[in-house]
């Protein structure tokens, strides 16, 4: 995508079933709701720092969907964001504040995934079904844990939570096996 646009909006490229790779160009300050969902051969995407917010729904569904490289302007992640996609790790930078609902459900193959502190609000379910999910530490930000936000995470056998959370929702860790 060529610098000469700075708004990728919704529905841009939903369902582009060809589309393999994505170099967002550097004036995109913006990512659309549904803006690559159920882009079925999409398997790397890079968001350059211009980028600020990434809309709901934007990768959702992207199977084949395994690395992504986040730019270090994002402030927020929007609701399913990623839900379904084939990440494996993803590393969120210090400039996000905010993850929202179901930002990273139905992806599987997640394993690893690292929170910075920046990070004050993480929404319901926001890991939901993330089956290979073994450990995670939430950042200092976090206040309080969502209802749902670990709820299936068969795997997950460890999580560090902060001094700075005063409340735990229902079903968080539901279904944890």
């Amino acid at each position: 995508i060529p610098d000469s646009v700075t708004l990728i909006e919704e529905d841009a490229f939903n369902s582009c079933s060809s589309l393999t790779i994505i170099i967002i160009g550097n004036a995109v300050t913006s990512i659309g709701e549904e803006a690559f969902e159920d882009c079925s051969s999409l398997s790397s995407v890079t968001i350059p720092n211009s980028v600020i917010t990434i809309g709901e729904e934007a990768f959702e569904d992207c199977d084949n969907l395994t690395n992504v490289n986040i730019g270090n302007s994002v402030r927020s992640i929007g609701n399913l964001a990623f839900a379904g996609s084939g990440l494996t790790s993803i590393v969120i930078p210090d400039s996000v504040i905010s993850i929202g609902s179901e930002a990273f459900a139905r992806c599987t193959s997640l394993t690893s995934i690292t929170i910075p502190d920046s990070v004050t609000y993480i929404g319901y379910s926001a890991f939901w079904n993330c089956d290979k999910l073994t450990s995670i530490t939430m950042p200092d930000g976090v206040t309080s844990i969502a209802g749902g936000t670990f709820f299936s995470c068969n795997n997950l056998t460890s999580i560090t939570i902060p001094d700075t959370v005063t409340s735990i929702a229902e079903s968080v860790f539901d279904d944890c096996s």
